[in-house]
């Protein structure tokens, strides 16, 4: 079969060229209609939208089809997707050639879409939903054979410039206010897109500007895509009000963002790669303007004036995020600490949150999955934070305090997701516009540590005077803490801490507390200095290397019921309440102080208990007290001087340990000179007398073992007068005159030891009661037993308080004369004493002895020489004148006696009994015993007169009183003041 002309193939192509042609210009001419008669009712039918066509147009001579207003709508007749209009304007020549479809421009005018977000279906609860979705889901939905078949190249394109102007987008959420992610109405206006050389080639490079307004914020982006999925550009948002985003952090935060803007800028870049889409953000800002979050009720919760993230770095390969700052400007932070020292930001965390415990990701099995992908890192090289606040409401004390953080300057450096490594740490800020502080060290994230140096300068002590209100009765007054601490605090992972010690030293500055209970000063402090400060939390040790107390006061009193002040400071303990936390046991506290240094102390003492006040000022008071401390068996080393009443000196000198369960107490102070009118209040109420005169010095001893204290006293005093008689119910009914004298030496001067015991678990126990005690027991011991003390002075016997003599004896032997010698040495040593001398007789031995001599006196004169009767056997002459007496008296011989006794004339019996008769005759008056007695009185004190020098004006001769009762030949001394 012969095959056709190329002539006749050539005429048939262009016929049907021709044709086609025809074809093309009638579809062309045609299509605009078909297509607005034909496509709503068919996606009506199909899909169930209702689409609403404005007219097309087609210019042929300049190619070009342009849509009048359309709208697309769902099946509810709600709005979809609606434009003013559409433009596009093709190049045929180049879709001829390229085989594709090539516009020159397209542009469209005025678009709007609104998007609605629906409530969740109920076969997908977590997936949300939304109208256009759901409208364009069967639209959009490959068909089963285009699922079947491999997917091809896709249609050629290209669109020289791309224009969307005067675009707007509309969101609304129909769901109930209370849904997770629930937002308010919003509207992007002013949207204007421009896409160049817009195509379908894998590597053609589309560059895009975009610009819209949400609200008011302007919205920015430019850059370029392709259609591989690379792509790389800048996005900005500036000055975006955030209220109206607040119901997305409803649901985890109880606060309200009053106020609030954000900015936000970077630049981005997606690259596809092996797995996906690879992204990075770099040079980003993230800004935060002017926000205010505030309590449901309105009050303000916290502020800032800006918080900026700068230099902002996603990478989704490396899996990092950096950031170069986080700078906050000016934040304020309001929180309340009530009683029982629970901070209130917890309550700003929703329930849901607060109670939200992440759960580990496990396997089928119940073991702990394995992360699919390695987890992202993060770096934030330092955040600042200026000019910051933080306003504290604390209820600690019982009483609402307002505490203030102001000037707030806080840097931390070298953030990242190593949360074990360190990070520097440096902050810097005002409490109550007053104090300063500072730190300056590193923090550990987790397990969280925190070391470093703190400064801080100007705390008022009278900030802890709340704190105190219910404890002590006291008031802190005045005074400044400064202090340089080095902290050092660990946790482990379980957040149980493991390490917390605090060192350095602090400084108080004009310290002033007064006791509440008369308001008057009770402690004062012109400058306290602590050094060496070791202390270690977690073993409860404390070391101090210094203390040093400038100028310090105390005052001591005891009250008219026998009280201290002291005892007055402590308020009982309140009642625990039933949620209060059980105390645990931890390890023994142990204290350590290497010294405490006073420079020019004073102490203060009164005693109101006494029937006049009692008031006495250790001033001037310097030295130290080395090795403080709580450790049993170690005591401290106490040496202080100081003087009473400005000019007594006084030294203290010993070793303590107060602080032990069982104290220890081995204490030496010496007084020199006081001057003892100070102390009538004290002889006043215990002795009833004033003190006109005297100086005191006294060293004492005191031990304390345990509650056992033991005092030895050694006391001087030089010139004691004492004063007017002072009528007291505690006073000891004494001669203190004669006390005086006696214990008086020849210069004036009193030298006692005293030694007192006392028990301090003893209710009634009072030491200046026991020392009084002591001292009036020795008064009464000299007085009542003068003669002993004065004869422990002269080393003689303790009889010196008398003379004993033979019966009818009057003079002084030797033994009397030696024992008087020591009598008038001892007188010599105490010149303020008078000495009584009182004659005393043996009325039933020496009357008839003053008979007898009496009779002898009568025979003396008979025979003209002295008589003596032991010698009657032996002198005729003296036989003769008895004879003689006898026969006067009796009126008969002695013959007559001698026949009625029966006895021989001649006979020494005969004799002896007519001299009994004879003597019983003799009348001895009471006068003349008194004259005996005086007799041996006189004697006694010429004696002393005139051998041994005591002066007669001491001397005092009592008149002697004879009575039938004395039954001792004598002489008694006693002795007066």
């Amino acid at each position: 079969m012969a095959l056709p002309s190329r002539r006749l193939v050539l005429s048939l192509i262009a016929g049907l060229l021709l044709l086609l042609f025809i074809g093309v210009i009638i579809l062309l001419w045609q299509a605009p209609a078909l297509t607005v008669r034909y496509l709503p009712g068919w996606l009506k039918q199909e899909y169930g939208l209702n689409l609403t066509l404005g007219k097309i147009q087609v210019n042929l001579q300049q190619p070009s089809l342009t849509l009048g207003p359309s709208a697309l709508t769902d099946e509810n007749g709600k709005p979809l997707l609606s434009l003013a209009e559409l433009s596009l304007r093709p190049d045929l020549k180049a879709s001829w050639h390229q085989k594709g479809l090539v516009l020159t421009e397209a542009t469209l005018l005025a678009p709007k879409l609104a998007l609605q977000r629906l409530a969740p279906d109920p076969k997908q609860p977590g997936t949300p939903r939304f109208n256009l979705t759901d409208a364009l889901s069967q639209l959009l939905a490959p068909s089963p054979r285009a699922a079947s078949e491999p997917p091809g190249s896709p249609p050629l394109f290209e669109i020289a410039r791309l224009t969307l102007q005067q675009g707007s987008l509309t969101y609304r959420d129909s769901r109930p206010a209370q849904a997770d992610g629930w937002l308010p109405p919003q509207t992007l206006t002013g949207l204007t897109l421009t896409l160049t050389h817009l195509g379908s080639l894998p590597d053609q490079n589309t560059l895009y500007t975009l610009a819209a307004n949400l609200g008011k914020s302007p919205l920015k982006a430019e850059g370029s895509f392709s259609l591989r999925g690379a792509s790389q550009g800048t996005l900005s948002l500036a000055k975006l009000p955030l209220k109206a985003f607040a119901p997305l952090w409803a649901p985890y935060l109880t606060l309200d963002l009053n106020k609030g803007q954000a900015s936000a800028r970077a630049s981005y870049r997606l690259t596809p790669g092996k797995q996906g889409l690879d992204w990075q953000l770099s040079k980003g800002k993230l800004t935060l303007d002017g926000w205010q979050l505030t309590h449901p009720k309105g009050a303000e919760f916290a502020r800032f004036t800006q918080l900026a993230l700068s230099d902002i770095n996603l990478d989704s390969r490396q899996q990092l995020l950096k950031i170069g700052t986080l700078n906050l400007q000016q934040p304020v932070l309001r929180a309340a600490l009530d009683a029982q020292h629970n901070l209130d930001l917890s309550k700003v965390l929703a329930p849901r949150l607060a109670q939200t415990k992440p759960k580990p990701a496990t396997t089928k099995g119940g073991k702990a999955a394995k992360p699919q992908s390695a987890p992202w890192r993060w770096q934030l090289g330092q955040i600042a934070l200026h000019k910051g606040s933080l306003n504290l409401l604390e209820s600690s004390s019982g009483k609402p305090l307002t505490r203030e953080l102001t000037s707030l300057e806080l840097t931390l450096s070298g953030l990242d997701n190593r949360l074990g490594k360190a990070s520097l740490l440096t902050l810097k800020s005002s409490l109550n516009q007053q104090a300063q502080i500072a730190f300056e060290g590193k923090l550990t994230p987790m397990p969280f540590a925190l070391e470093g140096e703190i400064k801080q300068q100007g705390l008022p002590l009278s900030w802890a005077q709340p704190y105190l209100q219910e404890r002590a009765r006291v008031k802190v007054q005045e005074g400044v803490l400064s202090s340089r601490l080095k902290l050092a605090l660990a946790t482990n992972d379980k957040g149980d801490l493991t390490k917390f010690d605090l060192g350095g030293g602090l400084d108080i500055d004009g310290l002033n507390v007064l006791s509440r209970a008369d308001n008057q000063r009770l402690l004062q402090i012109a400058r306290l200095e602590l050094t060496g400060l070791h202390y270690e939390g977690l073993s409860q040790q404390v070391k101090i290397d210094d203390i040093l107390l400038r100028q310090p006061f105390a005052r001591i009193e005891i009250n008219e019921d026998g009280t201290t002040n002291v005892q007055q400071l402590i308020l009982p303990a309140p009642a625990a309440g039933k949620g209060s936390a059980t105390t645990h046991a931890g390890p023994e506290p142990r204290l350590v102080i290497d010294q405490i240094r006073v420079q020019q102390g004073n102490l203060r003492f009164a005693d109101r208990s006494l029937s006049q006040e009692f008031n006495a000022d250790i001033a001037d008071l310097n030295g130290q007290s080395r090795h403080i401390t709580n450790i049993p068996n170690q005591r401290s080393d106490i040496a202080f001087n100081g003087k009473v009443d400005k000019y007594a000196p006084v030294t203290i000198r010993g070793g303590a340990n107060l602080l032990i369960d069982e104290p220890e107490l081995d204490l030496a102070v010496a007084f020199n000179n006081l001057e003892m009118t100070s102390f009538s209040p004290y002889s006043g109420t215990y002795a009833g007398y004033a003190i006109d005169k005297g100086q005191l010095t006294m060293k004492l001893n005191y031990r304390l073992v345990g509650n056992r204290l033991e005092g030895d006293n050694d006391i001087i005093i030089k010139k004691l007068q004492l004063g007017e008689k002072i009528a007291s119910d505690k006073a000891k009914d004494l001669p203190l005159g004669l006390a005086v004298a006696l214990l008086s030496d020849a210069n004036g001067v009193i030298r006692l030891n005293l030694k007192v015991k006392g028990n301090l678990d003893q209710p009634d126990f009072s030491l200046g009661s026991i020392f009084w005690n002591v001292l009036g027991n020795t008064l009464r011991k000299a007085i009542t037993s003068p003669f002993s003390l004065l004869a422990s002075l002269a080393g003689g016997t303790k009889d010196l308080d008398e003379l004993s003599f033979a019966p009818g004896e009057y003079e002084l032997t030797q033994s009397q004369q030696n024992k008087l010698a020591k009598l008038a040495e001892a007188l010599k040593a105490r010149p303020q004493l008078s000495m009584n001398i009182r004659g005393k007789v043996n009325f039933n031995e020496e009357r008839p002895l003053l008979q007898r001599q009496k009779l002898e006196r009568v025979l003396a004169r008979i025979t003209g020489s002295p008589v003596d009767l032991t010698r009657l056997g032996q002198d005729e002459a003296m036989q003769t004148a008895l004879a003689q007496a006898y026969q006067e008296r009796f009126k008969e011989d002695v013959a007559a006696l001698a026949d009625r006794l029966g006895l021989a004339v001649t006979s020494m019996a005969l004799r002896d009994q007519a001299v009994i008769l004879l003597r019983d005759q003799q009348l001895i008056t009471a006068k003349s015993l008194r004259n005996l007695a005086m007799a041996r009185a006189r004697n006694t004190k010429s004696y002393l007169v005139e051998t041994q020098a005591i002066t007669p004006d001491r001397l005092f001769v009592l008149d002697s009183q004879v009575k039938e009762t004395d039954k001792t030949a004598r002489v008694v001394l006693t002795l007066d003041e």
